[in-house]
């Protein structure tokens, strides 16, 4: 039975030009059905299906295709028709162990662009997520994608986390999983996110989720961990968002709505990537759970803060030592209005070999700071400090001061770099400046 989906693309036109090429000889089609199963496993399942019409040697092969990506929304009219596809897609594909799958919503439009609200339609888009993921876990997936929009559509990668989310009904739960990747989904007190089924889950990706429960994320072999733009509120007397990953080598929490996450503690942890906005807020049940001691034993450390945000001030003082930290970046937060976080950085940091500070707008208070940085306790910066980078605006008066702090703590003035730049109208660090670190995992399925 061949399914019709419709439409054509390019890549569709490159799989039959590539497929009957060579004065008409299939010689793609005459490699191992493993291969060609493997190659199919890159296309979005509707393209993969289509090759069915290629040659009877094709008839089959897309369903024994190691992947699912449901992408590419462009013939469907209605969300209906979509689910209807895919339906059918599992209902005839053998039981092939999966390498990927990726699961995003399809979403109603009116004629007028706006979205449908009529009820009996609201739920479509999301009324088989539940199904596909158990699906995609009784075939061993190793890679799982779920998202609220087509990954295809990039205007709708940037919309507001408030637009309707995917509830996450089914529980995550499989001895294959390798790699969770969630966008735009919704964890409610029915389902909460458990990830401890998962023993060998090694990268967790949460982009625009949002949580009204307590959170608790708690995976022994997560490697990876990347919370982004996410929305964490709780409405319960004392709320909580815990996170126990002791496993964890990468951290990345950056531009949150809400409770900030508390962290048990990660030993094998080497780099992390922090940045909070004004929205970010913080219930510190107790001085256990504080953010920057659990980041001590960190080599790479980017802190980054807005002035209305939550500081990092409170914690840093609490932190004895970053005895194996070798490079930093900072912005604004560490030099106003006293100087006090950069110093304490430059005194508790032996191993310190890279430095990097992005200053945006200074402070009301950045005027005020003079003779503030002479530090109580005389020291010297870390022997192995090398590179000083300042990015900063054009005659901003607190980088002759930063001079005169490096200098004094035996930082040698050749070592300062200093680029004058142009920020944002809005002074953000996120729109000017691209992370120093970044954690890279391949794709199950290459």
């Amino acid at each position: 039975m061949l399914i019709s989906c419709g439409g054509s693309g390019r890549r569709d036109d490159l799989v039959m030009a590539t497929a009957t090429s060579c004065g008409g000889a299939d010689h793609l089609g005459a490699l191992p059905d493993e291969i060609l199963q493997h190659t199919l496993s890159f296309l979005p399942s509707r393209e993969t299906v289509r090759t069915s019409l290629l040659a009877r040697r094709w008839r089959h092969q897309s369903k024994s295709a190691p992947a699912l990506r449901i992408t590419g929304f462009e013939p469907f009219e209605t969300a209906r028709q979509i689910n209807d596809f895919v339906n059918h897609l599992i209902a005839l594909r053998n039981r092939t162990p999966l390498h990927a799958c990726e699961i995003p919503a399809y979403k109603e439009y009116e004629d007028d662009g706006e979205p449908h609200h009529d009820n009996s339609d609201r739920d479509e888009p999301f009324r088989y997520t539940d199904l596909w993921i158990r699906y995609a876990m009784s075939c061993h997936v190793r890679l799982l994608r779920l998202s609220n929009h087509d990954p295809d559509d990039l205007d709708a990668q940037h919309e507001s986390m408030y637009i309707q989310r995917v509830l996450l009904l089914a529980p995550i739960a499989s001895r294959h999983l390798t790699t969770l990747e969630l966008d735009g989904v919704a964890f409610w007190r029915e389902y909460p996110l458990d990830l401890s089924s998962c023993p060998n889950l090694e990268t967790a990706k949460m982009n625009r989720c949002s949580s009204l429960i307590d959170v608790n994320i708690s995976s022994r072999s997560v490697r990876c961990l990347c919370i982004t733009h996410y929305h964490f509120y709780s409405y319960q007397e004392k709320p909580r968002a815990l996170i126990y990953v002791p496993s964890l080598v990468y951290l990345e929490l950056t531009g949150g709505r809400g409770l900030v996450p508390s962290f048990e503690s990660m030993p094998l942890l080497q780099t992390a990537c922090i940045k909070f906005d004004w929205t970010s807020t913080r219930e510190d049940n107790n001085d256990g759970f504080l953010l920057l001691g659990r980041l001590s034993d960190a080599t790479n450390l980017e802190l980054i803060s807005e002035p209305q945000a939550l500081s990092f001030r409170k914690d840093l003082m609490r932190c004895t030592a970053f005895s194996k930290l070798k490079t930093l970046s900072l912005n604004d937060w560490c030099v106003e209005p006293d100087f006090g976080p950069l110093l304490h950085f430059l005194q508790r940091s032996p191993s310190l070999e890279k430095l990097c500070l992005r200053l945006s707008k200074p402070d009301e208070h950045a005027k005020e700071t003079d003779g503030s940085y002479v530090s109580t306790e005389p020291f010297l910066a870390s022997k192995h400090l090398r590179v000083v980078n300042i990015r900063c605006q054009a005659n901003d008066e607190r980088v002759h001061k930063i001079l005169k702090v490096m200098v004094a703590y035996g930082v040698p003035h050749e070592q300062i770099n200093v680029k004058e730049g142009n920020w944002s109208s809005e002074g953000s660090y996120a729109d000017s400046e691209q992370s120093d670190y970044s954690y890279s995992d391949t794709d199950e399925s290459d």
